[in-house]
């Protein structure tokens, strides 16, 4: 079994940690439910850079923390604009 790419993993765990459901984060980032599906079970490895920007913008944190460029998982932008998906 292939192991879940660090993009993936984390998309997932701030997704469960903002109490989104796949379709909401799907919604809030613009792009399809099976998007986001197949990037959190690892079918899409390396999404394009407007779908993981739409995905960490909707998640409030850095593109850099999804990719696993660093570990600071704090919000960059307040919670409010994290739960609008702005």
């Amino acid at each position: 079994m292939k192991a879940i790419p660090v993009f993936g993993r984390r998309v997932t765990q701030m997704r469960e940690k903002r109490g989104f459901s796949q379709q909401e984060l799907a919604t809030k980032a613009g792009t399809s439910y099976q998007t986001i599906w197949r990037i959190e079970n690892g079918k899409h490895a390396e999404p394009g850079i407007y779908i993981a920007r739409g995905i960490a913008r909707a998640l409030g944190v850095t593109m850099d923390y999804l990719c696993g460029v660093n570990d600071d998982d704090s919000e960059v932008f307040p919670a409010a604009v994290a739960l609008a998906g702005h």
